[in-house]
């Protein structure tokens, strides 16, 4: 059992107070894999600072789920691309420049964690611009 709130902190401060931000919240307890979930999570705030200069991450609690959300300024995705984008090997960006990104498994990895946790993960392209993945897993009961 793990506090989630104090996972995040840890994980946000290992990218620096420039590039990503967390949204203090309570203590919120869950039963994780917790180098699973952070390797997940890893990649979707590398995502988001990559693709969108930042990354802003909070926590939330929705009926008996914690509600990681992590959003971005970037551009957004085509609303056709929001599961495509889940597959192994999809890229959106075309260049297969190791400078730009990897080889597109960042996504499948992070879903396929967050499923074996129980949970969902989606992407949303935000109303004032950017891009939101929202991550919900099973609170400790």
């Amino acid at each position: 059992t793990v506090d989630l709130a104090t996972l995040l902190a840890d994980l946000v401060s290992d990218f620096g107070a420039e590039k990503a931000k967390f949204t203090a919240s309570p203590p919120m307890l869950a039963t994780i894999r917790p180098h699973a979930l952070i390797r997940a999570l890893r990649n979707l705030i590398d995502n988001a600072i990559r693709y969108g200069d930042a990354a802003n991450v909070s926590l939330s609690r929705k009926s008996d789920m914690a509600v990681i959300t992590i959003a971005d300024n970037g551009a957004g995705l085509p609303e056709g691309q929001l599961e495509t984008v889940f597959e192994p090997y999809v890229r959106l960006e075309n260049s297969r420049n190791r400078e730009t990104g990897g080889v597109g498994l960042g996504l499948a990895i992070a879903r396929t964690i967050v499923q074996a946790h129980g949970g969902t993960i989606d992407l949303m392209n935000q109303s004032e611009g950017g891009l939101s993945a929202r991550v919900e897993i099973p609170m400790s009961m």
